[in-house]
């Protein structure tokens, strides 16, 4: 592990800023509200993706599908946005940032060196990290963004059908981490969604 582990943690972690960043100011929400909350996620979303990569090559495939399911969940557990606009949320914000990042490589780099030479993948991850906080927050102080009202479109008894989900989830996880002998490359994803079923918990009985 060592250094590279290090260097994937901090690198990861710039760029998992802009998709969150890019996310929540692109809808006109204050992503500094939610900093330490996405830090935290972000965390164990990056300790998954690298313990998946490095420990568990065959499931790689599956840390983008992944990745956009916790950032769902994040939004609709933490952030408290309907199920329809935590899915079109994410969507955006995604799709902002490979955008932005296309366009860092096709102006600076090649797809063959972001992923022959380290130097330059973790230059990339940089630069996207800062331009996707940058930009998102520069949009958000001019006023630019999309506004709706999330509530028109919750889902009614939502609260339960995503604690029953996140339940579905634990279980088939660990079932999976259980029959394939996989503990390790997905404790992250695991405990994500720990996290998420105790916030869907806590917030609605104390909303009730």
């Amino acid at each position: 592990m060592g250094m590279n582990f290090v260097w994937f943690m901090l690198f990861s972690t710039i760029e998992g800023f802009a998709v969150y960043a890019l996310t929540l100011y692109t809808f006109r929400l204050d992503f500094r509200k939610y900093f330490w909350h996405s830090l935290v996620i972000i965390e164990l979303i990056n300790l998954q993706n690298f313990l998946t990569r490095e420990e568990v090559a065959s499931l790689s495939y599956l840390a983008p599908a992944i990745n956009f399911l916790i950032t769902v969940l994040f939004l609709r557990t933490i952030v408290r946005i309907p199920l329809f606009w935590s899915l079109l949320m994410t969507s955006v914000g995604y799709a902002a940032y490979i955008a932005l990042q296309t366009a860092l490589i096709t102006i600076f780099f090649s797809v063959e060196e972001v992923q022959s030479i380290p130097v330059k993948g973790y230059t990339l991850q940089f630069l996207t990290g800062v331009l996707g906080v940058l930009i998102g927050w520069g949009l958000y102080r001019q006023g630019i963004g999309f506004t709706f009202d999330f509530e028109r479109l919750r889902i009614k008894w939502e609260h339960i059908l995503v604690i029953v989900l996140i339940i579905v989830f634990i279980f088939f996880l660990t079932l999976m981490m259980y029959s394939l002998n996989v503990f390790g490359g997905l404790i992250g994803f695991l405990i994500c969604l720990i996290v998420f079923l105790f916030y869907s918990i806590r917030k609605e009985t104390i909303e009730s």
